[in-house]
Parts: C-alpha cells; sequence; structure tokens
C-alpha cells in the first residue's frame, strides 16, 4: 500500500490521482553553469476516470484553461504533505485507458502546462502572454 494519497481539486471536483510528475529545467553551457532560463510548469497527471467528459472538452477547447490544486496527504492521519497549484492550465495531452485484464481503474492521463505553478508557496510563472 501506497504511503501517499494525492487528490486533484478543479471546477469543484475532487479525482484521485494515481499518479503525478512535474519538473523544471534549465540549460548549461560546455562546463555545466547554468545558462538559460529555467523552463517548466509541466504537470504529468493521471486520474481515475469519472465517466464525466469534461476533460476532454478542456482539452479540445484550445482557448480554455482552469485553474486547480493537487493536494497530497499522509495516510496516517490524512495530514496534507504538499500542495502543488496552477493557475490558467491549458491541457495540451489527453488520452483515457481501460484495461480488462488487470484490477486497476480506467484511467485518465493528462499533460497540462500552467501559466503559474506554485509547489507548496514556492513561486514559478512562466513569461506568456494570455489571449
Amino acid at each position: 500500500m501506497s504511503s501517499f494519497l494525492a487528490k486533484l481539486e478543479m471546477d469543484g471536483n475532487t479525482h484521485n490521482v494515481l499518479k503525478c510528475k512535474y519538473s523544471f529545467n534549465q540549460g548549461v553551457d560546455s562546463t555545466g553553469k547554468p545558462q538559460a532560463t529555467i523552463r517548466g510548469g509541466q504537470i504529468h497527471l493521471t486520474i481515475e476516470s469519472t465517466g464525466a467528459p469534461y476533460f476532454v472538452d478542456w482539452m479540445l477547447s484550445t482557448e480554455k484553461t482552469k485553474d486547480a490544486k493537487i493536494i497530497f496527504y499522509r495516510r496516517d492521519a490524512m495530514s496534507k504533505l504538499q500542495e502543488v497549484k496552477f493557475e490558467k492550465g491549458y491541457c495540451i495531452e489527453f488520452s483515457e485507458e481501460f484495461d480488462s485484464v488487470n484490477n486497476e481503474p480506467m484511467k485518465i492521463n493528462l499533460i497540462i502546462v500552467a501559466k503559474s505553478l506554485s509547489i507548496s508557496n514556492v513561486a514559478y510563472e512562466n513569461v506568456w502572454k494570455i489571449g
């Protein structure tokens, strides 16, 4: 059993997070010294499917942005470990999968890019013009 639990809260709905990954990177010069602008804000999420169409609708609406948060809980007493918030997030990849051979739930895989991202109050903002 996992020692953590995570929930996605978006548009007044709560979703079970099965997998989450986010990252930042920065280019380096030939000596390994950081040399470029920090890039990041991509969030890779796998959530349990609910059958509702709003994630695919978000993906297919190129101008639609969402604000949300992912809360990671410790399983011992359900205390909050960490919170990841994003604002003005675009869904840039959507897939849904089902496998009748295993006991796993139907899953939605999302890649989200966000104008701003906050990890436990440490903020990062992409330099974009939002239309």
